[in-house]
C-alpha cells in the first residue's frame, strides 16, 4: 500500500481512538459498523461527522461459476505476503486461499494453527445448523394453547417477532403478536372468555439465557441480546442500551396489549419450562429457518445464532448451555467429514473466550459451498454480508486503501480485543471467484481499526488479480 492510502487509513484510526473498542465487537454502529440498513450514510460521533467515501449502487451477485482464468498460485502468494508485511496486523495472522470452483488451495499461512475467530465462529455454527434436522425451508411457529382460563404463549424459536402486524416481505418482523392475538382473541370469544391468565412457555431448546464465557458488559452495552425461544423484534441488541431483562416477557406485554386490544383481558401468570398440555387455539409462523440464519450472519447477531444452533443441536436430541452446544457444532462437523482438529468451541457465537478455530477449516466449509458439492450451505454462504454494501460490510471497503473490494467480496466479519478476521468468498477482476480466510490475533499496533484496514487490504488486493 502507498504511503498515500496508509496515511489516509491512519487518520481514521487517529480520529477514531477509544471508540474503536466497542467498535471491536463487531456491532456498535458509527464510522466503522453503522446501524443495520443497506446504505452507508453519514454519521457524527463526538461532534466529528464522517462521510462514506465509496459504496457500491446496487449489490452485485457474485457468479455461480468463474467466468474468466484462476489467478495462479504464485500470483496469490505474491499479493498475501505483501499484504503480510503490514506492522497493522497482530503477531500471528493466519490465511488460507483457494479456487472457489474446484477447493483447491493456491495459498496457505498458518492455516492449521488453532486461532482465536471472533465472529467468524458463527459461520461453523451455520454449517451444522444447515445440516441438521432442523429443515432450513421451514418457518418456527409460536403458538397459544388454552386449558381452563389459562391461555399459553408457546415460544416456538422465533426471536424476531414483530409486536404487532406481521409483515410477510421481511425476516425480523415476518410473524406478528398482533396476529396472533387476532386469531387466539376469536377463539377465545367461541368459548365465551374475555378474561384469562397468560402463561408462557419456553420449553422448547430451553437452556441458559447468556453463555457461560459473557462478560456482563456485552450485554449491558447492548453487544448481544439474551438467548431465547420466544422474543420480539424490537428486542435485538442495538449497541446502544442494555440488553432487555427478560426477553420472554416483553413479549408476553406486547402480546397482552394486542388481545386487550380486541376485547381480552390477560393477567400474566408465569413462564413455564416443561412442556404442558392444552388446545392448540392459534398460530403464526417466522420466515424459513435460513432466512433466520442468514440474517443472524448478516448483522452477525451473537444471541440468534446461539438460539439456531441451540434449537438445531435440540433437533437431534442434545440439550445444554453454549458451551454443549459448542460441543455439538465441533461433533457435527466432523461426523460430515470434516478435520476438527485445533476448532474448540465455548459457544456458538465466537462471543465467549476460549474459541479456536483454524483457518483451514473455514476455507474447508467455504469451499464445499463453492465448488457445488454442499447445496445446504452453499445457500447459508450465498447470505453473507456484500463488501461496501450490506450487513456488518456495509461501511467496510469504503475507502482509498480497500476500495477496490467495493462489492467484490462476500464474507462474515470477526472483531474482539487482540482480534480480526474475515471469511467468505471474493470476485477477481479477472471473473474468478476465491474462497479466503484470514485471522489475526494479538496486539494491534495501531489498535483494532488498523487490524481491520490491513485484513481489508489483504482482501482488497486480491480482488485486483487476473
Amino acid at each position: 500500500m502507498s504511503a498515500k492510502k496508509w496515511a489516509s487509513a491512519g487518520l481514521v484510526v487517529a480520529l477514531l481512538g477509544g471508540y474503536a473498542t466497542l467498535d471491536a465487537f463487531d456491532v456498535a454502529p458509527g464510522v466503522l459498523t453503522l446501524e443495520r440498513g443497506n446504505e452507508p450514510r453519514t454519521v457524527t460521533h463526538e461532534g466529528t461527522t464522517y462521510e462514506p467515501v465509496r459504496g457500491v449502487s446496487s449489490a452485485p451477485a457474485l457468479p455461480t461459476a468463474a467466468n474468466g482464468p484462476a489467478p495462479s498460485a504464485d500470483a496469490v502468494k505474491r499479493s498475501v505476503e505483501t499484504s503480510l508485511k503490514s506492522t497493522w496486523l497482530g503477531p500471528t495472522t493466519a490465511v488460507t486461499v483457494r479456487d472457489a470452483d474446484t477447493g483447491e488451495v493456491l495459498y496457505e499461512h498458518d492455516s492449521n494453527k488453532a486461532t482465536t475467530p471472533a465472529s467468524v465462529t458463527k459461520l461453523a455454527s451455520a454449517f451444522a445448523v444447515a445440516h441438521s434436522n432442523l429443515p432450513l425451508e421451514k418457518g418456527l411457529k409460536t403458538r397459544t394453547t388454552l386449558s381452563g382460563t389459562t391461555l399459553t404463549l408457546v415460544g416456538g424459536g422465533d426471536m424476531v417477532l414483530a409486536p404487532g402486524a406481521g409483515d410477510g416481505s421481511k425476516i425480523a418482523g415476518h410473524a406478528g403478536l398482533g396476529d396472533l392475538a387476532a386469531s387466539t382473541a376469536a377463539q377465545l370469544k367461541k368459548r365465551g372468555l374475555t378474561s384469562v391468565t397468560l402463561d408462557t412457555n419456553t420449553s422448547y431448546a430451553d437452556g441458559p439465557d447468556t453463555a457461560k464465557g459473557w462478560e456482563e458488559g456485552f450485554l449491558s452495552y447492548g453487544f448481544t441480546a439474551r438467548i431465547s425461544t420466544l422474543a420480539l423484534a424490537d428486542d435485538r441488541a442495538d449497541n446502544r442500551t442494555p440488553a432487555v431483562a427478560d426477553p420472554t416477557k416483553n413479549a408476553a406485554d406486547a402480546f397482552t396489549r394486542e388481545l386487550a386490544k380486541r376485547g381480552i383481558k390477560a393477567t400474566y401468570g408465569r413462564n413455564v419450562k416443561t412442556a404442558t398440555s392444552g388446545t392448540e387455539l392459534a398460530s403464526v409462523e417466522s420466515a424459513p429457518v435460513l432466512d433466520l440464519l442468514g440474517l443472524a450472519l448478516q448483522d452477525s447477531d451473537n444471541a440468534m445464532t446461539e438460539s439456531l444452533a441451540r434449537q438445531a443441536a435440540a433437533a437431534e436430541g442434545v440439550h445444554g448451555d453454549s458451551t454443549v452446544v459448542g460441543t455439538w457444532v465441533t461433533k457435527k462437523l466432523k461426523d460430515e467429514g470434516v478435520d476438527v482438529s485445533g476448532m474448540k468451541l465455548a459457544d456458538a457465537s465466537g462471543l465467549s473466550k476460549g474459541t479456536t478455530l483454524p483457518v483451514r477449516i473455514i476455507g474447508d466449509i467455504l469451499s464445499r459451498a463453492t465448488s457445488g458439492k454442499d447445496a445446504k450451505y452453499a445457500e447459508v454462504v450465498s447470505r453473507l454480508p456484500v463488501s461496501a454494501w450490506n450487513g456488518t460490510l456495509h461501511d467496510r471497503y469504503t475507502r482509498t486503501e480497500s476500495e477496490a473490494g467495493a462489492g467484490l467480496v462476500h464474507a462474515k466479519t470477526g472483531s474482539l480485543t487482540g482480534v480480526s478476521s474475515l471469511a467468505g468468498e471474493l470476485r477477481t477482476v479477472g471473473g474468478h471467484r476465491l474462497v479466503f480466510a484470514v485471522t489475526t490475533n494479538g496486539d494491534f499496533p495501531e489498535g483494532p481499526v488498523g487490524a481491520k484496514t490491513a485484513v481489508d487490504h489483504l482482501v482488497a488486493q486480491l480482488t485486483t488479480l487476473k
